[in-house]
């Protein structure tokens, strides 16, 4: 009686199962190594028992790689697509490894928008392919828009006569889709230039703001020129993506100015000075002057008109305004509510006022100052330990210098210089609400601080006591948790998509254009990064992990 547990363990060899060759190129002569054309499911190889040779001899063990799957023997690897095979082999310590892999016939893009294709010369003996079996392929993986026969015929045609690989050639592209214009005013009156924009050539528009622009009574200023549908695309497979329509632009007006819902026009009501804000909110109103400073001598200003202060706001002194706000001076620890748009001719100083601003701010300074837009802001000096929070981009002039602070952007950030060796980090946030900003980090510190006093009480009275001091703090801690979760950074998040919320992103940069000293913290949405090492003419943004990436040489 044999007993099996000394029998010898089966011994096999690798039985490949299509051609290959090592031939000629015809254009240079070189040696190249062609295979055959197989299909999907065909065999590659097997595992054939046989008596072993010599005791030297290795078994041969059957690997799938790319595009190959086991049959149901477990002893045969067959093709999972149409394509040309491989075979690597290498010897372990106690088996031969053979490992198959396919090269794709056909490779189709994971968005389906490109369709290429790998020729490999026929092998002596084998059926070559033909550019009328290769289209039958290429119907096969239902690709149907955007192939050329000709094309084919040219690529079958060098690859057999040149005996040369053709590799991932591209033989199909699928049409993007054309995306609606959103709505927008095309005004009728002269405006001037919008500060801050950006041009053609990457460039900030950084001229002066005309300033008190003047409208007569039943005047055209504006008319809001309706979105477009815009057109579909195609994927090769044939498939329409739907493209997105353009947006309606949401028309406001106050004052003395009237909107006509029905043909888009925007009218004064009454002769005044025009004030746009954000570009789609409209106001009519008269002009106030201001000669001098608003000091004692006027006392606080409250004007339901567009307001024109040659000199400065003093301290304690409060200024508000429907209209544009222009001041010939400086805001000197004072308190201003402008709700049109700012231009200050100096700057911001003082810690101890505040400056609100629904439309663009413009000023060349500001130093220990506090100022919020609903626009953009616009620096075409330096900022000194100051807070700038902006619902849109702040936009800093190529020489600027940023020292200290934090700014707050619900847009793109572009500056010159940030930082100095011996200042305080700046903080850039970029891609951020700052109202909700702020919140977050008020959120933060009190979870700090709970968190902090959780663990002293754990140190205090052990891991193993559970009292009321200890329950309170562990169910606040868990709540300021998950109000971090809940809370929204980036602008307008709290009715958009994650997807909207991304794409919204991935537009969004920070970009400085002179030095950028180590200590600094960029931020675009909820990712954070600190600047290592001192930097110049950089730019971050995000990458498709959602991560701050950092690139060189932005565009000047």
């Amino acid at each position: 009686m044999t007993d099996s547990s000394t029998s010898p363990a089966p011994f096999f060899i690798a039985k490949i199962l299509f051609s290959s060759k090592t031939i000629t190129n015809k254009k240079d002569d070189a040696n190249i190594y062609t295979v055959e054309l197989v299909r999907k499911g065909q065999d590659l190889a097997q595992l054939i028992e046989k008596e072993k040779s010599s005791s030297k001899s290795k078994s041969s063990r059957l690997i799938c790689g790319k595009h190959t799957l086991f049959a149901d023997d477990e002893k045969t690897v067959l093709a999972n697509i149409d394509g040309y095979p491989l075979v690597s082999i290498k010897k372990g310590k106690e088996f031969e490894n053979v490992t198959l892999s396919i090269v794709p016939l056909i490779s189709i893009a994971n968005d389906a928008m490109e369709v290429s294709v790998t020729l490999y010369p026929p092998v002596p003996g084998c059926e070559p392919l033909n550019s009328e079996e290769l289209l039958t392929r290429l119907q096969e993986q239902h690709v149907q828009f955007g192939l050329n026969p000709n094309q084919l015929q040219e690529l079958v045609q060098r690859c057999n006569d040149e005996q040369t690989i053709i590799s991932s050639e591209t033989v199909s592209r699928g049409l993007l889709p054309l995306h609606g214009k959103d709505s927008f005013l095309r005004f009728d009156v002269e405006v001037g230039p919008l500060p801050g924009k950006i041009l053609g050539n990457g460039k900030i528009d950084f001229r002066e703001r005309k300033m008190f622009v003047g409208v007569q009574q039943g005047e055209t200023i504006a008319t809001r020129i309706p979105p477009t549908s815009g057109t579909p695309g195609i994927n090769v497979l044939g498939e329409e993506i739907t493209q997105l329509a353009g947006r309606e632009l949401k028309v406001t007006v106050s004052n003395d100015a009237e909107f006509d819902e029905g043909n888009g026009i925007i009218r004064a009501l009454q002769s005044g000075i025009l004030s746009m804000v954000n570009e789609n909110s409209i106001k009519v109103c008269a002009k106030q002057v201001i000669p001098g400073d608003v000091d004692f001598s006027t006392g606080n200003i409250e004007s339901k008109d567009a307001v024109d202060i040659t000199g400065s706001i003093q301290p304690g002194f409060k200024v508000e305004t429907h209209g544009d706000l222009l001041i010939g001076g400086s805001i000197r620890s004072a308190f201003v509510h402008c709700m049109g748009n700012l231009v200050i001719q100096n700057g911001i100083t003082g810690g101890d006022g505040n400056v609100e601003v629904e439309g663009d701010a413009d000023f060349k300074f500001i130093e220990q100052g506090k100022i919020q837009s609903g626009g953009r802001v616009i620096i075409r000096k330096q900022a000194y330990h100051s807070t700038i929070m902006a619902d849109s981009d702040i936009c800093a002039h190529e020489k600027s210098t940023i020292i200290g602070g934090m700014l707050l952007s619900g847009g793109s950030i572009s500056l010159g210089t940030v930082g100095s060796p011996n200042a305080p980090p700046t903080l850039l946030a970029a891609g951020v609400s700052p109202e909700q900003y702020l919140e977050y980090e008020k959120i933060r510190s009190h979870l700090h601080n709970q968190e902090e006093a959780l663990l002293l009480c754990l140190q205090r009275h052990g891991q193993k006591v559970k009292n009321s001091l200890r329950q309170s703090l562990e169910e606040s801690v868990a709540t300021l948790r998950q109000a971090l979760k809940e809370i929204y950074l980036s602008p307008g998040s709290s009715t958009a998509s994650a997807d909207e919320i991304n794409q919204y992103l991935s537009t969004i940069r920070i970009t400085l254009y002179g030095n950028l000293f180590s200590g600094t913290v960029v931020q675009i949405g909820r990712a954070t990064k600190t600047i290592k090492t001192d930097l110049r003419t950089t730019s971050f943004r995000l990458d498709r992990n959602g991560s701050i990436i950092m690139e060189s040489n932005p565009q000047g």
